[in-house]
């Protein structure tokens, strides 16, 4: 069964509003909890719905409304600076992903690169402004060392975990001007200023820019007072 790219990238847009992001793993409850689907088939139900196939009997199809429609305009803008990229300066990823939401048509079956569309939109443009405050702002700075202590805002948080372990959270920040990195089991909020101590574990450079960033452990944050 093939459906129209753009229809599916509708529905992947209403998907990630009514789950509130990306959910890769459709998790089930009991009864009295509804079940959780992923995006993927979020979108997969609603199209097959009352035409072929197996659909859940608590699924709930899903309906696109204005604000998933001007998402997916903001989509469109950010992905036309594709077709202005050689295919060579595009990862696998990235051009498997333009490749898709390029498609005139996709099997049912093939949504899951969709189902991800909106996510990785918003993934690009926080990594850009990521990449633009990192050369503005912290262009100075420098490794530290023994114990760290000042205002630490964080500036980037991720997600690592496969699907059935416990996940852990990388933090990526900054000291008083100085980039940071450590995990912890629980992720704390971008954009965000704590109060820190933390040790220095090592010297590392951050991947994109190459600037000093100092590897931390043993991290303690408070929230500072409004």
């Amino acid at each position: 069964m093939e459906v129209s790219t753009e229809l599916l990238i509708n529905y992947a847009f209403a998907a990630y509003r009514v789950n509130k992001g990306y959910e890769k793993q459709t998790r089930r409850y009991s009864e009295d909890t509804p079940t959780t689907f992923s995006n993927k088939e979020l979108i997969a139900y609603t199209v097959v719905n009352g035409t072929e196939g197996y659909v859940p009997h608590d699924f709930i199809p899903l309906t696109i409304t204005n604000e998933d429609r001007e998402s997916k305009k903001a989509a469109d803008k950010h992905m036309r600076r594709y077709t202005m990229l050689a295919l060579g300066d595009l990862n696998d990823f990235q051009n498997d992903m333009f490749t898709a939401y390029s498609s005139d048509k996709m099997p049912i079956s093939r949504v899951g690169l969709i189902a991800y569309l909106p996510a990785f939109v918003e993934r690009e443009l926080k990594d850009k402004v990521y990449k633009a405050r990192l050369k503005q702002e912290f262009g100075d700075s420098k490794h530290l060392e023994g114990n760290v202590e000042g205002n630490c805002e964080i500036l980037k948080v991720i997600r690592v975990g496969q699907d059935f372990d416990e996940p852990f959270y990388m933090h990526f920040g900054a000291v008083n001007g100085n980039l940071v990195c450590f995990a912890r089991k629980e992720g704390f909020a971008e954009n965000t200023t704590y109060i820190i101590k933390a040790k220095v574990k090592g010297q590392d450079k951050e991947r994109e820019t190459g600037l000093p960033m100092t590897r931390i452990n043993y991290v303690k944050l408070r929230k500072t007072e409004a």
